[in-house]
């Protein structure tokens, strides 16, 4: 089984629920979404080669061809990380959801994996197993959200991720949220290119509040730091 991948390096996590953790990232190519604010846009495009990062925050990287087997993946995945957090991205990594699987079946419980998702695909998670080790970062985009919420398997931890975009209705997105338990799954707003309206801002806050929601404003720290 093989897929077509943009690169593989360890990093610092920027964004949600893990931020400040150490990662594997394994960024995947293509998307079924096209969304103006993308910081990724490289990955909508199938790449020539792969680009593997040996160590964490070194320039050389290796090119390695595409397509990469689950097999070498894994390996790849590995020899950055015995253990610890493995991110899943993209593009949107669920259009791979049988090739990440069989990462997982490789690579064993050693580790926590996160797929970083648009919440746009629900067909995708039959594939996936029903564990504890698999977490779903969840973007809120679009009413497609509500039937890939219900779907994620029941022991998988999930959160959501409210990306403030200017042209994001609160009222539209509120109407979703209402839509669902929402008890202890955690929820981050975070603006794009972590530039936000003080006073956009100060709406969110009151009408989350106000429909009695919890949730952290987190920017992505890995643009402050600069971190690959």
């Amino acid at each position: 089984m093989q897929a077509n991948i943009q690169e593989i390096f360890r990093s610092i996590q920027g964004e949600g629920l893990y931020a400040g953790a150490p990662a594997v990232f394994v960024r995947f190519s293509g998307c079924n979404l096209r969304c103006a604010y993308c910081d990724t846009k490289k990955s909508w495009r199938a790449a020539k080669h792969c680009l593997y990062q040996p160590v964490e925050f070194a320039r050389h990287v290796v090119r390695v061809p595409n397509a990469v087997s689950a097999e070498d993946c894994a390996d790849m995945i590995f020899w950055l990380s015995p253990q610890g957090l493995v991110s899943f991205t993209g593009g949107e990594p669920l259009l791979r959801a049988k090739y990440i699987a069989h990462v997982i079946q490789l690579l064993g419980a050693n580790y926590t994996y996160l797929i970083e998702t648009n919440g746009t695909l629900p067909a995708a998670l039959k594939y996936l197993p029903n564990s504890p080790n698999i977490v779903y970062s969840i973007d809120l985009k679009n009413p497609k959200f509500l039937r890939f919420y219900k779907t994620v398997p029941p022991k998988s931890p999930k959160y959501i991720k409210i990306i403030l975009e200017k042209n994001l209705s609160i009222e539209k997105t509120l109407q979703i949220l209402n839509k669902i338990p929402m008890t202890g799954t955690p929820l981050f707003l975070q603006p794009v290119n972590n530039k936000i309206d003080k006073k956009e801002l100060q709406k969110w806050m009151y009408f989350l509040e106000k429909n009695g929601y919890v949730y952290k404003v987190l920017p992505q720290i890995h643009k402050f730091a600069r971190w690959k």
